[in-house]
Formats: structure tokens, sequence, C-alpha cells
């Protein structure tokens, strides 16, 4: 749920990019089953280099819980790209 998404990642990965100086979470939403069970979480987050970013949000989400499967979705240069947040 909301609170629960922003009090497990994005508070503290928000916190974590401020301090880094790489950036900030910009939004967040959630997906959710007929059940009600969590399809998915969505961040939205702002780099100031995506470079170093990436693999900092990579690391950051791992420490955080994410989940197997998670992925980063990013743009880069114009071109849409995917990673694994784990390997």
């Amino acid at each position: 749920m909301p609170i629960q998404r922003g009090e497990k990642y994005e508070d503290p990965l928000d916190e974590a990019l401020k301090k880094a100086g790489l950036g900030e979470v910009t939004g967040a939403g959630s997906m959710l089953s007929k059940e009600k069970t969590i399809e998915w979480v969505g961040l939205d987050v702002e780099l100031t280099d995506p470079i170093t970013g990436i693999p900092f949000l990579r690391k950051k989400l791992t420490e955080l819980g994410a989940p197997a499967g998670s992925v980063l979705e990013y743009e880069l240069n114009g071109e849409t790209l995917q990673v694994p947040v784990r390997d």
C-alpha cells in the first residue's frame, strides 16, 4: 500500500540519493490485483549522474529488499533500457 511503499522504498531511497548527491525520488505508484495483492511497485527517480546512479540504485534497492525479478527501466541518450536490480 502507499504508506508501506513509502516507508520501505521511497523514503530511504530518496534520503540515500540526496545524501550521495545523485538525485531524488520524484513519484511512485502501485498496481493491485483484483484480489487486492500488490502486482508491482514503481518508483520515479531523477538522477543527476546515471553512470554512477544506476549501480547505486541497484545496490540500495537490493539492500531495501526489492524482490527477485525487480528491474530498473530508464532512458539514456534517447534509448529505453532495462536492467535487473539483482544479478
